[in-house]
């Protein structure tokens, strides 16, 4: 058909790459209409792989508090107090690292093991009570357990959290040879929160704040000749602890896939 004039009607305008040509439905006494649908969305573009072989370690500072049992003090007339005896009387506060294994199982979320050692400095005495004036020469404590980590976001800076469960154990020392051996730390559980910076595809960093809970199931005094003295005999009892960690973690993901 040729408008008035003698002209002819001129050509559409040829599709855009990409888009697509759909004809609309006309209207009665009208002709079909072309609309041009527009080009899907680019694919997203990630720095982290979605799953990979993870593996890292970290450094940082180890604060022990809480009880590490109860003991049993008579007050007369058949009566008995049980009192805490604090982790601090025989450790106090040193540095501690990590060594942490395990997969990617997707973008955000890890399933890995982990070791714990912190080397504890001296506590400040117990005044005799285990057989010794002095306060203890330092001590240690590892922790081995399974863990759970989540990022907001692992391309760039994310809002990192972690759990693990896992056992314990701890020993403390005097100059003299006697130690504090403290097993036995079923079920200890502790809970992370940080930051996830991703620095390259196969590398980022975490500081962290961790806070953990447990308890021992068995506490003994040994001597320098190898004797053993259960502390949780006769009326004594399990307490808890708990621990506070500053750490900063890097952590490299291999083999990893998009």
């Amino acid at each position: 058909m040729e408008p008035p004039g003698g002209e002819p009607e001129p050509a559409p305008a040829p599709p855009r790459p990409g888009n697509r040509i759909v004809l609309e439905p006309p209207l009665p006494g009208m002709e079909p209409r072309r609309i041009f649908e527009p080009p899907p969305p680019p694919v997203p573009r990630h720095v982290a792989p979605e799953t990979a072989v993870w593996l890292g370690a970290r450094l940082g500072w180890f604060i022990p508090f809480g009880n590490i049992y109860t003991r049993s003090i008579p007050l007369g007339n058949n009566l008995i107090e049980q009192r805490g005896v604090p982790w601090r009387d025989y450790a106090s506060s040193g540095p501690m690292f990590e060594l942490d294994v395990g997969a990617r199982l997707s973008r955000s979320y890890n399933l890995f093991a982990l070791w714990e050692r912190a080397e504890l400095g001296s506590g400040r005495g117990d005044g005799g009570l285990l057989g010794s004036t002095e306060s203890t020469s330092g001590g240690d404590t590892d922790y081995w357990a399974i863990g759970v980590r989540a990022s907001s976001d692992a391309d760039q800076v994310g809002f990192l959290s972690e759990l693990s469960l896992g056992y314990r154990r701890a020993r403390s020392e005097w100059d003299d040879g006697t130690t504090l051996e403290l097993t036995q730390g079923l079920f200890e559980a502790r809970l992370g929160f940080g930051a996830d910076i991703r620095i390259n595809p196969k590398l980022s960093l975490s500081p962290m704040l961790t806070f953990g809970v447990g308890l021992f199931g068995r506490a003994e005094l040994v001597d320098a000749n190898g004797a053993a003295l259960n502390l949780l005999e006769a009326d004594n009892d399990q307490d808890g602890h708990g621990w506070f960690t500053l750490q900063l973690g890097a952590h490299f993901d291999l083999r990893g896939g998009r």
